[in-house]
C-alpha cells in the first residue's frame, strides 16, 4: 500500500505515482536536447510545473546545467500588457 497524499497547486514529488507521463514529457526533453526554445502553454493545474521539474531532474542527471525563473510577480504589478511582453 502507499501512503500517498493528495496535493493541490505547485509541482509533484519527482517521484510521485500520480504524475501521468505524457507525450510533452518526451517532446520537451527532445527538442531541449536539440538546442531548441521551448515553452509550455497550458491551462491551471495541468501539470507545466511537473513536466519542468521532472525534465530538469533528468537534463541535470546528464550534466546539463538548468535554470527556472519564476516571472508570475510581474504579472501582478501595475503594469500594461505591453511592458509585460
Amino acid at each position: 500500500m502507499i501512503n500517498y497524499s493528495y496535493q493541490v497547486g505547485g509541482s509533484l514529488p519527482i517521484n510521485a505515482p500520480t504524475y501521468v507521463k505524457r507525450k510533452a514529457d518526451d517532446d520537451l526533453y527532445n527538442f531541449l536536447k536539440q538546442g531548441e526554445f521551448c515553452y509550455v502553454l497550458n491551462s491551471r493545474q495541468m501539470g507545466k510545473s511537473s513536466l519542468r521539474v521532472r525534465t530538469m531532474k533528468k537534463l541535470q542527471a546528464e550534466g546539463i546545467k538548468c535554470v527556472a525563473i519564476d516571472i508570475t510577480a510581474i504579472g501582478t504589478l501595475n503594469i500594461t500588457t505591453e511592458q509585460w511582453y
